[in-house]
């Protein structure tokens, strides 16, 4: 087995130097619901997203059922070993086919009206259908989703069924080759584990985009890191994080000395209460991020995958409203490892987590009170930030600009079909009663 050996990070630039000329997206694109509605067709209908990876998927038939942003899916390990992902909407009434989170068939039955379809989506029994004129299993297959995997077996899905939608060897570019610095088969999956927070995933992805802040916020992750080495190098539709890290042992509190009312062994590496005003006492302690310096990228729009030497985890950021996100994170840990050291690292990691997800709550509340407008950020530091940040705004921009041409609302995860005339018609419509008729046609105006 090969050895896991990332980068090292790049020479560092001067950072006394910049010229502040650059400045956050304004507050009303993290409240707005109108703003996150049209996110939701201009920048995650057209995206990759990381789903999940290949080494959960043991044998043929076994699936993992997802939602984001209302799109219920699911990927599931083809006969031919293949990972393929299907909407999970059966073609006769929409009813879902998979109804758990996880399970394990070759055969995927609807239990509205036995409608059943095999791993490669394709209808393989419509009870009594058998003898109606004109009906056609091959027309009624899983509305399928464009999965890649990558070299490493990650799984990733894109939802547009535009023309024009991008492939995962542009939209990434060079990724692959960065992952390959990582030996992802010399690891097995741990756990999971997600939390719900009260703000918007722009807000989590500000501070994922910047370590200016772990000096101030993570003591943990401080000790553990040179943050002076710290760098976010923009690549595409990715950023590759460097940073070295400390000597093999740093200096932590003793666990003894932990005030029980702020620590709980979930949290291992959090901050701890002086009691009495007596030193504190500092043990040696192995570094709990590893050996070695990480492999982190991330990857737009939300999206992470995070390698240290005793374990990697991967962070799906799951938008729910404009003022609510989910974070998903799976973790995977090096094959034989010490369950002390799957303890350590997990405390650790979920330590940072939860710093970051009250930076988040606290900031969004504020952003909400019509007081903030936008900030000026660090040319150096926040480079990560105004990067992902633009990348927002040029995707925003450019759907704004098809929709105003079109007339009307373009949705680039719509499967389109060949729908008869009448529904056509119908659809049509709908669409005028709705005020979304094409620019020139006629719509209710009372």
């Amino acid at each position: 087995m090969s050895v896991a050996t990332p980068a090292p990070p790049p020479p560092l630039e001067n950072t006394a130097t910049g010229v502040i000329g650059e400045y956050t997206l304004p507050a009303s694109w993290w409240t707005s619901d109108k703003v996150f509605e049209f996110e939701k067709r201009s920048i995650f209908a057209r995206s990759w997203l990381y789903t999940s990876h290949t080494s959960r998927f043991q044998k043929a038939g076994d699936y993992f059922a997802y939602n984001f942003l209302g799109w219920n899916f699911f990927l599931i390990k083809s006969t031919n070993g293949n990972i393929k992902a299907f909407h999970n909407v059966c073609r006769h009434r929409a009813y879902p086919v998979i109804r758990k989170e996880r399970g394990s068939s070759i055969i995927l039955g609807c239990k509205y009206h036995g409608w059943s379809y095999g791993t490669d989506g394709k209808l393989r029994k419509a009870p009594q259908f058998d003898n109606v004129q004109g009906f056609n299993r091959e027309d009624n297959s899983l509305f399928e989703i464009k999965t890649h995997v990558t070299k490493q077996g990650l799984i990733f899905v894109n939802f547009d069924n535009t023309e024009d939608s991008v492939p995962f060897e542009t939209f990434f570019k060079g990724l692959e080759t960065e992952l390959s610095e990582f030996d992802f088969g010399d690891y097995e999956y741990h756990m999971s584990y997600e939390l719900d927070g009260k703000f918007n995933w722009k807000t989590l992805m500000d501070g994922y985009q910047e370590c200016y802040h772990c000096p101030t916020a993570h003591p943990g992750l401080n000790a553990a890191f040179k943050m002076e080495t710290y760098k976010v190098v923009p690549k595409g539709n990715y950023c590759r994080h460097y940073c070295r890290i400390a000597e093999h042992e740093i200096a932590v509190q003793d666990a003894k000395e932990a005030d029980p009312d702020t620590e709980s062994s979930w949290f291992g590496f959090g901050r701890k209460k002086q009691q009495n005003s007596e030193p504190v006492k500092v043990v040696k302690k192995e570094n709990p991020g590893g050996s070695f310096d990480g492999l982190w990228c991330y990857l737009f729009p939300t999206n992470g995958i995070n390698c240290y030497s005793p374990a990697w985890y991967s962070i799906r950021v799951l938008p729910i409203t404009a003022n609510r996100t989910i974070l998903q994170y799976d973790i995977f840990t090096k094959k034989g490892i010490e369950e002390e050291k799957k303890k350590e690292f997990v405390d650790f990691l979920q330590q940072v987590e939860i710093e970051d997800y009250d930076l988040c709550v606290l900031t969004q509340k504020n952003l909400r009170e019509g007081i903030y407008s936008s900030g000026c950020l660090h040319p150096t530091k926040e480079r990560g930030v105004l990067h992902y940040q633009g990348l927002v705004r040029d995707m925003v921009k450019k759907h704004f600009e098809a929709e105003q041409k079109a007339g009307k609302e373009i949705n680039p995860a719509t499967v389109g079909g060949a729908e008869p005339k009448e529904v056509q018609e119908l659809e049509a419509l709908c669409a005028k009663i709705e005020g979304k008729g094409e620019a020139g046609k006629e719509c209710l105006e009372w």
